[in-house]
């Protein structure tokens, strides 16, 4: 489906939608668990349709908010984890607990998504095999028994969170050490927090290890998943590009990396203010300033277009890992920005941005079929001198089924044409 918006100021208040992060490792926490537990407000996307699919083969009873465990896949099973690195990342580990095979598949960009690490982990402990040229298809068997695990820190945090989801299960005691440099650190530390409501110990006493007694068990909790703020992120800079607007129900006390984005748009002259579980944006003329996109990727699209319409130039730097994600999104927002008309030098860990007073109208914008590049597009629509048409929208659904509606409900204009 593409879409074609005109050029409208949005204002209103927004309710703001679950954390796909916290949703993934909440429900993932649940089924390792021996008993019932109960997510309040999990979020109902792809990703997450993919997690809680590739559970139930593994062993789960997930009914709605319901999830029961544990795991203990009784035969052979084949999990396609669609697009969602999460899934995937998260259950290999946890997978190769099991002394049956598993085969993992995926769709789209996912399979060309880096998977070495695991690779160079665990071929010499169990059974991983690549079936052809791309990571995947392949096929696991274990038991993973546990050890010492040296990772990367500055590929994706998401290995190490698969590993300290599994290890605790593991016979042996682990120790996983983080190699230099340790980026989206944020998100390790939301997964251990999930580990510990699940009643899982984590040694955290030495700088850059994990150390995790194995034969652990998982015991059942009860939790509320709370909102995004990287999806409050595409409003939050609405509110400063158009007119006022509030992102109801997120949590001050996050633990989410991505809260960063407070301080990030006040310090580009954004007008935010926090009240309560609330935060509002209000119309700013903002200003360039240098980013550091190590902690906090997924911030990177909605942050370039609004340093695209702000004063003077933007420089976000350590943005490597952003060419690993849906698509190589330092590419896919060069080429977004610069059909907007705007300057911009892009190298292979940064980009730098010009910003303009206004995005040239009646231009194609290609989605490269990411969720993000797509919603940053949408937003880079309030400041266009005429329509924007932005190809397959429909991959916002892989994280924000609901992004469309809201847009609309804040005062857009859109037109669907269905491909």
């Amino acid at each position: 489906m593409d879409i074609t918006l005109m050029p409208v100021t949005l204002e209103g208040t927004i309710k703001g939608i679950a954390s796909k992060s916290f949703s993934h490792r909440a429900l993932i926490g649940a089924a390792l668990a021996e008993g019932s537990s109960t997510l309040d407000n999990l979020l109902g996307a792809a990703d997450i349709d993919a997690s809680r699919r590739a559970l139930k083969q593994l062993g789960a009873t997930i009914d709605n908010q319901q999830i029961e465990g544990p795991l203990g896949p009784e035969s052979g099973v084949t999990i396609n984890a669609g697009e969602s690195g999460s899934t995937l990342r998260f259950l290999i580990p946890i997978a190769a607990l099991f002394d049956v095979a598993v085969r993992f598949e995926g769709e789209g960009k996912l399979p060309e998504r880096p998977l070495d690490i695991y690779e160079n982990l665990f071929t010499s402990e169990i059974h991983y095999e690549r079936h052809g040229p791309n990571h995947l298809p392949l096929t696991i068997k274990g038991p993973l028994q546990g050890g010492r695990y040296m990772v990367p820190g500055h590929v994706s945090s998401q290995f190490i969170s698969g590993l300290l989801f599994a290890l605790p299960l593991a016979k042996k005691d682990s120790v996983i050490e983080v190699q230099e440099p340790f980026e989206s650190k944020s998100y390790v530390n939301l997964t251990l927090s999930t580990l510990k409501r699940f009643g899982i110990e984590i040694d955290r006493s030495v700088p850059r290890q994990y150390h995790i007694k194995g034969n652990q068990q998982y015991k059942p909790a009860k939790l509320d998943v709370e909102a995004d703020y990287s999806q409050a992120a595409f409003w939050l800079v609405a509110g400063l590009m158009g007119d006022t607007i509030t992102v109801e129900g997120l949590n001050p006390e996050s633990l989410q990396g991505d809260r960063k984005v407070l301080e990030i748009l006040t310090s580009m002259n954004g007008h935010i203010e926090l009240f309560g579980h609330s935060v509002r944006a209000h119309p700013s003329k903002t200003i360039g300033k240098t980013i550091d996109l190590s902690q906090i990727p997924d911030l990177g699209p909605v942050l370039m277009v609004l340093a695209a319409v702000s004063t003077g130039k933007s420089r976000f730097i350590n943005a490597g890992r952003l060419r690993l994600k849906e698509s190589d999104r330092l590419y896919a927002m060069q080429t977004t920005l610069k059909t907007l008309g705007v300057p911009v030098k892009t190298h292979e860990t940064s980009m730098e941005i010009t910003g303009v007073k206004s995005f040239k109208g009646n231009v194609t914008i290609d989605s490269f079929n990411d969720h993000r590049v797509a919603m940053a597009a949408a937003i880079a629509s309030i400041k266009a001198d005429g329509p924007i048409t932005i190809t397959n929208f429909e991959c916002t659904e892989k994280s924000y089924p609901t992004f469309l509606k809201d847009l609309i409900s804040l005062g857009a204009n859109i037109k669907e044409r269905e491909t």
